[in-house]
């Protein structure tokens, strides 16, 4: 009996996407995303996003994916904001250009209309490379698309590449609201969607962490140590959130998680909760929520220049990447392979 049930275990460990994680993949997606993946610049220097579209498409196209592309309404409509030395100005956009979010899916095998999405936003302020926000997402989003892909499951897992984050959640938005249509018409219910902001940075300092959420008696003690993900729900998407971090636990032990899963409403006393691509997916009543190493709040790269893959902790950023796969493995609801 004790034979055959370490026999399960070892069955189910191997299975788990979890384990069959490549760090230095995770390290080549970083390094291949190019820096100032912007609208936010001169018209010419706009390619260097539109290039990123292409390099993510072809990358999933390698896999063995055919992705979707999702046109955006936003346009510069002629003229371009353009931040410089002295502030924001704009300048002529000749030819605006059209831009994407780029999607795939693994289909569920018994309840292929019960939809588990994943994101994460590739674009990037100007003037930075953009490693921890949002590379750590991307590349996190590819390998779990890699490890993913022809893994049998019972639910549907979209994988969402966003667009235009930095400039108010525009990729987000539009794919929020063509989901609804989805959900209005019947043909699909969202089991959850997390987005996965800034999963890097970590640090062991004292008094290294703020939170932009004051104690609650009983409830919530704000840590002051960035050595933890945080997981970030409202109210409503609290059971899914706790379902997120069971999972996030079990794949991975080691990795310290805290959650907040008692935000009100959609976020409206609490803008700082608001400022990635679940907020749309609150707004329309699907549970969401913020996967992250809690940007400004810890690191002191944010939006700058020296936003870096060497500034990151490649190793308990392996660890969170693992803890995500694992649980999405098991909201997914893993099956048994017959191979």
């Amino acid at each position: 009996m004790m034979n055959a049930l370490i026999v399960v275990v070892a069955a189910v460990v191997a299975a788990d996407p979890a384990a069959r994680i490549e760090p230095s993949r995770l390290i080549k997606d970083l390094r291949d995303l190019p820096p100032s993946r912007t609208v936010s610049t001169s018209p010419d220097r706009q390619i260097v996003l539109k290039n990123t579209e292409e390099m993510l498409l072809g990358k999933l196209r390698h896999m063995g994916y055919t992705p979707v592309e999702q046109y955006l309404k936003w346009t510069t409509k002629g003229d371009a904001r353009v931040l410089t030395n002295t502030g924001w100005t704009t300048v002529p956009d000749p030819a605006p250009k059209t831009w994407r979010n780029i999607y795939v899916e693994i289909p569920g095998k018994t309840h292929p209309n019960e939809i588990i999405i994943v994101s994460a936003h590739f674009d990037s302020v100007p003037g930075t490379p953009g490693a921890d926000d949002d590379g750590t997402g991307v590349a996190a989003a590819l390998e779990l698309a890699r490890t993913l892909k022809d893994t049998p499951m019972q639910r549907t897992v979209r994988i969402v590449l966003f667009n235009l984050e930095e400039i108010g959640l525009v990729g987000s938005t539009e794919h929020a609201a063509w989901t609804k249509q989805r959900l209005d018409a019947g043909t699909e219910t969202i089991v959850g969607m997390m987005s996965l902001e800034m999963l890097g940075y970590f640090t062991d300092e004292p008094n290294s962490q703020r939170i932009p959420i004051p104690a609650i008696p009983g409830v919530f003690e704000p840590p002051t140590v960035g050595d933890f993900i945080a997981i970030v729900a409202n109210q409503a998407s609290a059971t899914f959130a706790r379902s997120l971090v069971c999972g996030m636990n079990d794949a991975e032990p080691t990795l310290k998680t805290t959650l907040i899963d008692f935000v009100p409403g959609v976020g409206e006393t609490m803008p700082d909760v608001r400022r990635s691509d679940h907020a749309p997916f609150w707004d329309i009543g699907v549970p969401a929520a913020l996967v992250t190493d809690t940007s400004e709040f810890r690191t002191p790269h944010y939006h700058k220049p020296s936003d870096t893959i060497d500034t990151l902790d490649m190793d308990r950023y392996t660890k969170t990447y693992r803890a995500i796969a694992g649980a999405v493995w098991r909201l997914a609801g893993p099956i048994e392979s017959n191979d």
